[in-house]
């Protein structure tokens, strides 16, 4: 089954929901209205009998009638708040498809593209086979035959591309007993999840063929530019995000803010290069809602699905890249991730999920491949 009829069958899984939960709705507000006119019956009851007894059991009654109204209101509540959540899935979801066809339509065009090149070349070649020169038949006698050794080519190095972003400090507040207010800012430590890749790297058993280029303090235009002078294979991004994009740098010193940067835009930054790259790692909160958008540039992205931790992003980014450095698949880079981060008694561990395009698997998707 393709994403898009994943995603059609997960839209038509969530309209029937939404409509039993409307069902649900209108079947509360209906018992809560029934038990309030119930209970204020009993009360009118009570308030003008004379009888101590029927007042005693009309109070009770109205009491009755009270914990079914709060019984009703409550499960009234609860099933709004599953609705207001379920139609924010089916956005996400509807938005997800629109993306999903169009990687279709595109990866169809492709396949057509490529099938009309292979049928050309094919009739070039059958041309030159039945063509052939004058003295095309000419014996061998006389020729001296030279054997060279060739040298196998080196195997191309993994480039990543490593952008952080951290332009704003995460501000708490606390309100002690006697009122006073606390507030702390906490930044992320996208350093130390930096300098933890390159000790796992340094481990790997083909650390010499990933190449890793660190873009610090990172805007929009730093990625445009990284992108012509790297030619990255992967591009990473370690720093804010929610469901919608990513929170970039703006590289002031004096005046730091953040750039937001929607998947929309960053899916057209991406698509604009003759040397797309293969992998997208979001190691950001949130990002994996809207991630859909971004397969037409980038046929594998990982990202994550709730807000993660320092600690939690550190361990998911070593033990992936040395996973890849030592010529493991990227699905099995993503499993040793997970156990990694279950090692150390995260809660994070299922957060990091990767998508991708129907014509990718990502347990055959081997980014570096050792000298044979």
């Amino acid at each position: 089954m393709s994403r898009a009829d994943t995603l059609r069958s997960e839209i038509a899984r969530l309209e029937s929901t939404e409509a039993s939960l409307r069902k649900t709705v209108a079947a509360e507000e209906k018992a809560a209205g029934a038990a309030r006119a119930a209970a204020a019956k009993k009360r009118a009851a009570a308030a003008s009998s004379k009888s101590a007894t029927t007042i005693r059991s009309a109070t009770r009654a109205a009491e009755a009638e009270d914990k079914k109204v709060a019984a009703a209101e409550k499960k009234l509540a609860d099933a709004k708040g599953k609705l207001a959540r379920n139609t924010r899935a089916q956005a996400t979801k509807k938005s997800s498809l629109a993306a999903a066809e169009k990687a279709e339509r595109k990866s169809a065009d492709r396949a057509a593209d490529k099938r009309r090149s292979t049928e050309k070349s094919h009739a070039r070649d059958m041309a030159r086979i039945g063509g052939g020169g004058p003295g095309s038949s000419g014996g061998s006698a006389g020729r001296t035959v030279r054997y060279v050794t060739i040298k196998p080519p080196e195997p191309e190095r993994l480039r990543v591309l490593y952008l952080t972003s951290n332009p704003e400090a995460v501000e708490t507040e606390t309100i002690a007993v006697d009122g006073t207010v606390t507030r702390e800012g906490t930044w992320l430590r996208t350093e130390a999840e930096v300098r933890g890749v390159q000790q796992m790297l340094r481990g790997s058993k083909y650390r010499d063929l990933v190449e890793v280029t660190l873009r610090p303090a990172a805007g929009p235009q730093d990625l445009l530019n990284a992108i012509n002078d790297v030619r990255p294979h992967v591009i990473h991004f370690s720093g804010h995000g929610w469901s919608h994009g990513l929170v970039m740098d703006n590289g002031s010193v004096d005046d730091p803010d953040g750039i937001e940067l929607d998947f929309e835009l960053l899916a057209k930054l991406l698509a604009a290069t003759t040397t797309p790259p293969t992998l997208l790692v979001l190691n950001a909160c949130e990002t994996l809602g809207g991630a859909d958008l971004l397969l037409p540039a980038v046929p594998v992205v990982i990202a994550m699905s709730d807000t993660i931790a320092d600690v939690a992003a550190s361990i998911f980014a070593g033990q992936f890249y040395a996973a890849i450095a030592s010529a493991q698949s990227v699905g099995a880079a993503l499993d040793q991730a997970k156990v990694a981060m279950e090692i150390a008694q995260l809660e994070d561990a299922e957060l990091p999920e990767a998508i991708t395009r129907d014509d990718i698997d990502i347990d055959e998707l081997v980014l570096v491949r050792p000298p044979t």
